[in-house]
C-alpha cells in the first residue's frame, strides 16, 4: 500500500496508518454478492452498520454502499452533525467504472447538494475530493472505496487500498455525507443508509 497523499502536512501518520487498517468481523451480510460486514475496526473505535443501499443506474447495479457509524442512527441531521467519532461510507463496485464517469457522477451530485455560496467555501476541499478520481484511473468490479471521517483531522479517501487523500476539515465531511444521506442521485440510497429501507 502506497504511503497516504497528505492535503495537509498536520496528519499524524502513524493515526492515518492506525486508521486505515480496519478489520472486518466475522458476521457480514450478503448484498448482491457482496459481503457487507457488520461491524469493522477503525483504530480503537468499532464501528457498526448503519444501513446499506445499491446505487443503480439504468436498472444495472453500480456498487453496493455501506455507512459505518460509532452509534447507530436514522436521523441524518445527528450524523452529519456528528464530529466526535469515525465514520465510513464504503462502497463496493459491481461493475466496472471509468473515474471520469465516477468523477462527473461526483460533481452532478455535489450540483444538487451545495449551493454556490457553499461551493465557494468549500472549492479547495470539493477540487481535491474530485482529484482523488482522475480521468486516467479505472475503478475495476470489486474495487473498494472508502470515505472515512477522522475526528479532528478531516476525510480520508482511499481507492482499493490506495491513493489515499487526506482532506482536512471535520465541517467537509459532514456536508459531502449529503451525497448519500443529503439529496442523493438515487432517492432510495438515503433510507437505505439510515436503516430505514422496508
Amino acid at each position: 500500500m502506497k504511503s497516504p497523499k497528505f492535503i495537509s502536512s498536520t496528519l499524524p501518520i502513524a493515526l492515518a496508518g492506525l486508521f486505515l487498517q480496519l478489520a472486518p468481523s466475522a458476521n457480514a451480510e450478503e448484498i448482491k454478492g457482496v459481503e457487507v460486514p457488520s461491524q469493522i475496526v477503525a483504530g480503537e473505535d468499532t464501528l457498526t452498520l448503519n444501513g446499506t443501499a445499491v446505487r443503480t443506474k439504468w436498472g444495472f447495479g453500480v456498487y453496493v454502499v455501506g455507512l459505518y457509524l460509532a452509534e447507530p442512527s436514522e436521523d441524518e441531521k445527528v450524523i452529519m452533525q456528528g464530529d466526535s467519532f469515525p465514520k465510513r461510507v464504503h462502497m463496493t463496485m459491481l461493475r466496472e467504472v471509468p473515474a471520469k464517469k465516477f468523477h462527473s457522477t461526483i460533481q452532478e451530485n455535489i450540483d444538487c447538494n451545495f449551493n454556490a455560496a457553499e461551493k465557494e467555501q468549500y472549492r479547495s476541499q470539493i477540487n481535491s475530493f474530485l482529484a482523488c478520481f482522475p480521468d486516467d484511473l479505472v475503478i475495476g468490479k470489486s474495487d473498494v472505496v472508502n470515505i472515512d471521517f477522522i475526528p479532528g483531522q478531516g476525510t480520508l479517501v482511499a481507492i482499493q487500498g490506495r491513493d489515499e487523500t487526506i482532506i482536512p476539515g471535520d465541517d467537509f465531511y459532514h456536508a459531502i455525507l449529503r451525497l448519500w444521506i443529503g439529496k442523493p442521485l438515487q432517492e432510495s440510497v438515503k433510507p437505505g443508509l439510515l436503516g430505514k429501507a422496508s
